[in-house]
Order: structure tokens, then sequence, then C-alpha cells
């Protein structure tokens, strides 16, 4: 798959200092720690994504999702969403999950030991991406970045309320459905093509997802 050889070039490009690692990704992040191979990964929180809409923005909407998928699989085994073969092609360690009240996921770690990502279905959000839609016509993203884009058919936007893009750091949402909406993280170091990289993890799970493998 010529997307999974993409990630990998990229990844070889990304290196993590723990204290990056330790960094808050304001937009869904709770706290990250320094990451150890097979053993859980704080998940996004959903402090920042759950919140209710702004009074006046119930009728703003994000895109249809052309084609919805069902998550409840990965739900319950979050650290599916990237095959074993696809770990092997994108050189990621055997992952970690975790669960909280507000999300479930799974992340995992480059062969470097530093790079880190992650894949997150925010579970206390019940519009989907509408929700970050509504948080940006609030002025949420205001101080940060919010960017609509399409990746493999699905509406995402690559957003958080602190562009640290050029650290190494992205975050992408997408709808997966109209009431699922899926986090993908990508931690790394300054000069780092991040947004590429989170692209194509997210062009990884979704083929994943759509597979029902």
């Amino acid at each position: 798959m010529e997307y999974l050889h993409g990630v990998s070039v990229i990844f070889s490009r990304f290196r993590v200092a723990p204290a990056v690692i330790a960094g808050v990704v304001a937009v869904a992040v709770s706290g990250c720690s320094e990451l150890t191979q097979g053993t859980a990964i704080p998940l996004p929180s959903s402090a920042v994504q759950d919140g209710s809409p702004s009074p006046g923005n119930e009728n703003v909407e994000a895109p249809k999702v052309p084609a919805p998928v069902n998550v409840d699989k990965f739900l319950a085994d979050p650290c599916s969403m990237l095959t074993p073969a696809q770990l092997s092609a994108l050189q990621l360690s055997q992952p970690g999950a975790d669960k909280t009240s507000s999300s479930v996921g799974c992340g995992w770690r480059f062969s470097d030991g530093y790079t880190a990502v992650s894949a997150t279905f925010l579970t206390t959000v019940k519009n989907g991406l509408t929700n970050a839609y509504r948080q940006n016509a609030s002025g949420y993203y205001k101080d940060g970045y919010f960017e609509p884009t399409v990746v493999s058919g699905f509406p995402a936007v690559l957003a958080n309320t602190a562009d640290r893009r050029s650290q190494g750091q992205a975050t992408m949402l997408v709808g997966v459905s109209e009431h699922t909406e899926m986090l993908v993280l990508i931690q790394g170091t300054p000069g780092s093509n991040a947004t590429t990289a989170a692209t194509n993890v997210t062009k990884a799970v979704l083929s994943t997802m759509q597979g029902g493998q």
C-alpha cells in the first residue's frame, strides 16, 4: 500500500524528546507521559471535546459522512485499528490500549523509541465532527488552527487550540459516522512533517475500518 510506505518514510524523520511527549495538546489531550512499549498510553480527555456548543451554533454542521463505518468492533478492541501488517510496514511497536470515561483508543510508538501516535474515539461526543465545527464557530480554535480536509473520503479537520505543528505535533479529527468522532495525534520534534504523518496514519486506520479487519 503506497500510503504505508509514505508513512514509514515520514516517520523516519520523527524524533520526540520525553519533554515534548509530556506536553499537553490542548485540543484533546489531558497529559502525555513518556511511553513504554506495550503499556497504556494516556488518551484524549473530553474536557475540551465534548463541551456543549455555544448558543447560536446549533445550526452549524460538519460535512456529511458519505460512507459511515460501524466502529463497534474497534471500540471493543481499539488496537485492532492497525493490523499486524500495517504495524510492520509503519515500523510501530506493539500497542498499548487505554480507556477513560470519555475516550477509547490505542497508542503506538515508532521503532526509534520516541515517536508517538495514537488513534482515539471520543465517546462522549455524540454528534461526530459537528462538535468540532460548533466549537470553531464559538471561537474555540481562534488562537490555534482549524483546517477542514478530506481523508480517504471522510470529512476531517486539522485542529488544535495552539499551533504546535512546527514542533512536530499535529491533531486530526475525523468524522467516521454522523455520531462518531475519531482523533489521531502525532507527537514529533521540530521540523518533522507532523501534518503529513497524521494524514497518512489516518488513512491506514480508515483502511482497516473500511475493510472490517
